[in-house]
């Protein structure tokens, strides 16, 4: 799945692809966020912070819901549990596949 990511600008294009940036998006979860110095602690943006324009909302909650729902998975994140997550769910496969 090799599809090229479209942004709401080139600036923010730049940003994210520019390793020294602490700008991020998350594919899995439909996430752009701005990290910290502290590696724990990451901070969501809902906007471009250079045009302006609204970003994708985050679809966080519809991950863990879904699998909870479709897979009885209450905690993915277990180290048990995580070995049970299907492959579409590491990606942003499960979202597009389901038209989010």
């Amino acid at each position: 799945m090799n599809q090229k990511i479209i942004y709401c600008c080139y600036a923010i294009e730049q940003e994210i692809n520019d390793p020294r940036v602490f700008i991020n998006y998350n594919p899995k979860y439909r996430e752009s966020s701005i990290n910290t110095t502290n590696k724990h602690v990451i901070r969501l943006i809902s906007n471009c912070p250079w045009c302006g324009k609204g970003l994708p909302q985050s679809l966080r909650d519809e991950w863990f819901d879904i699998l909870e729902k479709e897979y009885q998975l209450d905690d993915p994140w277990d180290k048990n549990q995580a070995l049970l997550v299907p492959e579409e769910f590491k990606t942003d496969e499960w979202w597009k596949k389901r038209g989010l």
